[in-house]
């Protein structure tokens, strides 16, 4: 075993070959390298040594280090491959490297191979480990560019259990860890903060099943950061992990922490990740004992469990600041009903305080097991948790909130969205299906001075396709998650900073700077919001006969090309019928303008909008009117629609007659109700409802000529 030899005098490099000799042979050159890992073990090397193994070749053992043996940061001992490739390490059931109450080693470019996931196999593949007393530091390890597979244990495992003792500057990066039992990487240590200072980046974790027979404890993780004051993990991918977990109280999760202080997961991929119970198989979690934490800046996908978890399992450590913000979340809790985002509390030791959750966007479709929920949280103890600035949008009628345990939530300019008529908010067992209902009942997205959040189609460019980057460099390439640029929620968020006092970070999603921002979007994705070089006084649109005639003035225009008219059957995807040129493209006078929409189809609601032109074929967009095109005879138009204090009601009527007027909420109650006389040809009916609440859908109807009119109006 290394540390019973003599040592060496000074820094050396030395060379390992099957065509070496141990006994002949120095092993300090090329032309007289060692043969063997026993020679390897049976030497004590200096501070600065470099210990290479021939690229290609095979090297049967484990290569062991005891205490007294290793480096420091400046002179690390370094074990790494020489010549072509990389050399393999096949250690069959013991670990293929293992290091005891040492520190000071960098392994580099090589490849550790186990016999596989055996029971009598139990080992792990890379294993560094103390138990030294009186709170003892050990400094510097650091593992670069191997692949570490066939361990029945964990693939990569640095540990202590004695006290406070532990090691610190610790990095794991560049590498492949898969095909093994208990785990990918992992840290652990008796003390709740044992480790300091640990860098996991650039990894690929994936295919470690989790152990049938281990029925104490979760297994299968990708990523697991235990013990550990001050971590990043960021740039890893971490799929495909746990569906052998055999632990019924609990399961693995691709990439998380517990027990940490300054723990930052970001820019990391987490996807398909299982559970063989019916608990966890997420791809991101904090957990129990975790401080002043944060997940940002990550995309999970497809995993059977959350796509972010925050838990505090019973008898933890206090846990407290964690922050969950510009993440992504795709169709995750695939089984069991999970939340893409999701809460549980066992309330040990105060629960979980100071939780905020702000500006991530989940998109969620049913799953073939379970029903999952966007926003979860579960029933348990207390949880104090701030959730602003979210899309959370479902399909196919999956509840967009489900809330067990609510006394300690606030939730705040959030948009919740799914699909016209189907918004299922849980609530303490109350199922909502409108926001001002919701509101009015509990208080939430309420300001102290206004009423907050949204329910809009959030209209991302393209949701929900299923895409695995295999390389999370390339997180900014998930432009389907961008807003489009007609999206109502581009400057709706609210400024977390002003409000709360809130660092919101220095970029979003996509790496847009923050820093000087004077307005914010809802969702992870914050686009520039740029004033519109057109300043528009007013935007009318109305029927005449079988046409639709739209009218306008600006009273300023910068670079201003001219006016693409856009209609839409549908209020979300629009196309355009002609274009009106600028009368001056640079003016500080006020312009009218005109169109005639000659044929607008068949009966039915129409939408128009205008897209701005620049000179450089930059683009921006009007609000949207509506109009009620009918085959002949009476029509109906509102603008503006959305609203903020009033609206005109513009209608067409073929001869004198009674209008009747009723605006109502979503549920049928009367908020309005009047009589009015119409006069042939254009009236003009400006409506300003009093008490209505902001972000609210309500529906208008308008009977006159035998016939009712309905249209949805939106107040801001």
């Amino acid at each position: 075993m290394m540390g019973m030899g003599v040592p060496s005098a000074m820094a050396e490099t030395y060379y390992i070959s099957p065509q070496g000799n141990d006994g002949a042979n120095s092993g300090t050159s090329l032309e007289q390298p060692w043969q063997t890992i026993t020679k390897v073990n049976a030497t004590r090397f200096a501070p600065g040594d470099t210990i290479l193994f021939k690229g290609g070749a095979t090297f049967q053992g484990s290569i062991q280090f005891l205490p007294g043996a290793g480096g420091t940061a400046d002179k690390p001992i370094v074990l790494s491959s020489y010549g072509t490739g990389k050399a393999i390490i096949s250690s069959g059931t013991l670990p293929g490297l293992k290091v005891y109450n040492a520190a000071g080693f960098k392994v580099v470019n090589l490849i550790f191979e186990g016999s596989g996931q055996w029971k009598d196999a139990q080992s792990h593949g890379i294993d560094f480990y103390m138990d030294l007393p009186n709170n003892t530091r050990l400094d510097f390890i650091a593992i670069d560019s191997v692949e570490v597979s066939g361990y029945r244990l964990t693939g990569i495992s640095v540990g202590s259990w004695k006290g406070a003792s532990g090691y610190d500057n610790i990095s794991i990066t560049n590498s492949s860890v898969h095909d093994n039992g208990d785990a990918g990487i992992a840290t652990y240590a008796e003390a709740t903060l044992g480790h300091r200072n640990l860098y996991v980046g650039y990894n690929k974790v994936y295919n470690n099943s989790g152990l049938p027979e281990k029925t104490d404890l979760h297994s299968g993780n990708g990523i697991l950061v235990g013990g550990v004051d001050g971590a990043v993990v960021e740039f890893c991918e971490a799929y495909n992990n746990g569906w052998l977990n055999a632990w019924t109280t609990g399961g693995p999760v691709g990439i998380w922490g517990y027990h940490c202080n300054n723990l930052v997961i970001q820019y990391n991929e987490s996807h398909h990740n299982k559970t063989g119970t019916t608990k966890d198989g997420g791809g991101f979690d904090i957990d129990g004992g975790c401080t002043d934490c944060t997940m940002q800046y990550n995309y999970s996908h497809d995993n059977e469990g959350a796509g972010y978890l925050v838990a505090q399992y019973v008898n933890a450590p206090p846990m407290k600041g964690v922050t969950i913000r510009y993440n992504i979340s795709e169709n995750d809790g695939r089984s069991n009903g999970y939340g893409a985002i999701h809460l549980w509390s066992s309330g040990a030791n105060g629960g979980i305080q100071d939780l905020h959750i702000y500006n991530n966007t989940v998109y969620l479709s049913p799953a073939e097991s379970g029903d999952p929920k966007a926003l979860y949280v579960q029933e348990g103890g207390k949880t104090v948790a701030y959730i602003r600035n979210n899309i959370f949008q479902t399909t196919g009628g999956l509840e967009v909130v489900q809330a067990q345990q609510t006394s300690d939530l606030r939730l705040e300019g959030n948009n919740y969205w799914a699909g016209e008529g189907n918004l299922k908010i849980n609530w303490n067992g109350s199922t909502y299906t409108s926001l001002t209902d919701w509101r009015a009942a509990t208080g939430q997205e309420m300001l102290p001075d206004s009423a907050v959040g949204l329910t809009v189609a959030p209209l991302l460019k393209k949701p929900g396709q299923g895409i695995i980057l295999a390389d999370p460099r390339k997180l900014h390439t998930l432009t389907g998650y961008e807003l489009q640029d007609t999206s109502w929620l581009i400057g709706k968020g609210l400024d977390l900073q002003k409000l709360y006092s809130i660092a919101v970070g220095p970029v979003d999603f996509f790496g847009n700077d923050l820093t000087s921002r004077k307005a914010f979007s809802i969702g992870a994705h914050q686009p520039e919001v740029v004033p519109l070089p057109v300043t528009f006084v007013s935007f009318r649109v109305y029927r005449k006969g079988n046409r639709v005639e739209l009218a306008w003035e600006t009273a300023t225009e910068q670079n201003n090309k001219g006016f693409e008219v856009e209609v839409s059957e549908d209020g979300q995807q629009f196309r355009p019928i002609g274009f009106v040129p600028s009368k001056s493209p640079d003016s500080q006078v006020r312009q009218a303008y005109n169109f005639t929409h000659a044929n607008p189809g068949k009966k039915g609601t129409r939408y128009y909008r205008l897209k701005q032109l620049d000179l450089d074929d930059t683009t921006a967009y009007s609000t949207v009117c509506v109009v009620e095109v009918r085959a002949e005879g009476n029509g109906m138009i509102i603008y503006p629609n959305p609203f903020e204090q009033d609206f005109l009601l513009q209608i067409y009527s073929d001869e004198n007659q009674k209008l009747h007027l009723a605006l109502s909420g979503m549920k049928g109650r009367k908020l309005l109700e009047q009589t009015l006389q119409l006069q042939e040809g254009n009236n003009f009916i400006r409506i300003a409802p009093a008490n209505l609440k902001e972000g609210t859908l309500f529906l208008l109807s308008a009977t006159f000529g035998g016939e009712t009119h309905q249209v949805k109006m939106f107040k801001r």
